[in-house]
């Protein structure tokens, strides 16, 4: 059996041992909780709508598992920040990455030639931009920033 025939198998595979991060695993993994909830929260949150005054497992739902967490103490009390960013490559151009040997042997003569052609790279950097901000003050969220485009 080759790789070709093996790589669907290992990607269902890989698939299957870290779990796919959709709104019905993130029920399953919160069942007691979304069990909870009136009809009407359970609807909002299968749509990946927070609102003010929902809980992390309700937000956690919705949404998902922030990329960055924040937990500040205060005498006012605890205040946790759930930050989600949003990760994408952009394109830089081109960029000379060496060359191309190519070996030419002339039919008649029998002599060798050698062409060395320039090889360009496209290149890429990863970039990461906060799209949302949840603020949680005792349990409960108090604050949703929403980057707009």
């Amino acid at each position: 059996m080759n790789l070709r025939h093996v790589a669907p198998f290992l990607l269902v595979a890989a698939m299957a041992l870290t779990g796919c991060d959709t709104i019905d695993s993130r029920i399953h993994q919160k069942s007691a909780v979304f069990a909870s909830l009136p009809a009407a929260d359970q609807d909002r949150l299968r749509k990946g709508t927070v609102a003010i005054g929902d809980s992390p497992d309700m937000v956690f739902i919705a949404i998902g598992a922030p990329s960055r967490r924040i937990e500040k103490q205060s005498a006012q009390g605890n205040r946790t920040v759930w930050i989600y960013r949003r990760y994408y490559e952009t394109y830089d151009g081109d960029a000379f990455a060496g060359y191309r040997r190519q070996v030419f042997i002339d039919r008649h003569t029998g002599r060798r030639f050698v062409s060395l052609e320039p090889c360009y790279a496209e290149v890429y950097h990863d970039e990461a931009q906060e799209t949302l901000r949840i603020d949680f003050d005792n349990g409960q969220v108090s604050a949703i920033e929403e980057l707009k485009r």
